[in-house]
């Protein structure tokens, strides 16, 4: 288990070539304009990778859409088949509390393709993209009882929705087991306020685990921990320069 935010090169480097591109997924009831989505934008910025970033419903039907669109867009970008084993190592997905439950969901998706750009006919041994889960949300189906019926208002957008029986098997169809440990990155904090660590802890316990005494389910020094973020892609980001990314809570 780690215990620093900057591995050694030999643990943190990958034999791979480093990632041609990001996609970030936001949290329940946040947007792609939250502290944490402009921060992972600019340090994409530093090495001229696009980032997609898409505005995720929090209705989960619709969530995994815009997911998938999402996705999509950025291979089109890549110029890559997502049907290509390529876009394994081309592409990185972080993903946040919901947006880390909706990474884990999608990895193992792209994993489980067995058909390569030739079509069904050929068949291919896939990894799906690497990925980096902080303080990711674990079978949040499970909390729909305690917040059905509960109105929520977006701090972003302002838009407003409710909490529905729908919401529980719409996530239970989303849940997904962790597939190619070693190219997952998960960043914890003991104090989350708002998720139980040891969820994620057990989930995880066989990928490259972060774990920060004390912190918050925002993970506010998520600035600290970019170096960590980028070798897991395959790229160096100096601390002194990912320090200056700082992006204060609006």
């Amino acid at each position: 288990m780690a215990n620093s935010p900057f591995p050694s090169d030999t643990a943190a480097m990958h034999a791979t070539a480093p990632v041609k591109g990001l996609l970030y997924l936001h949290g329940f009831n946040s947007a792609s304009c939250s502290p944490k989505a402009r921060l992972m934008q600019r340090a994409a910025e530093q090495f001229g990778l696009p980032c997609v970033m898409p505005d995720i419903p929090p209705e989960p039907g619709a969530g995994q859409a815009a997911v998938n669109a999402a996705y999509l867009m950025l291979c089109e970008r890549l110029a890559l088949d997502p049907a290509d084993p390529a876009c394994d190592d081309a592409i990185m997905v972080i993903g946040s509390s919901m947006g880390g439950f909706l990474a884990t969901w999608l990895v193992a998706r792209e994993a489980a393709r067995l058909e390569g750009p030739a079509g069904p006919s050929q068949s291919v041994w896939r990894q799906g993209p690497r990925s980096v889960l902080i303080n990711p949300a674990v079978r949040p189906a499970r909390l729909v009882s305690e917040w059905l019926g509960s109105v929520h208002a977006n701090p972003y957008t302002g838009v407003t929705f409710t909490v529905t029986e729908e919401f529980g098997p719409g996530l239970l169809a989303l849940e997904a087991e962790p597939v190619t440990a070693q190219r997952t990155l998960v960043l914890l904090a003991t104090a989350d306020e708002t998720l139980d660590v040891n969820d994620a802890a057990g989930l995880y316990q066989g990928s490259r685990l972060i774990i920060t005494p004390g912190g918050d389910h925002g993970f506010a020094q998520l600035a600290e921990y970019l170096p960590a973020i980028m070798a897991h892609g395959g790229h160096r980001l100096a601390p002194a320069t990912a320090a200056a990314m700082h992006v204060a809570p609006d």
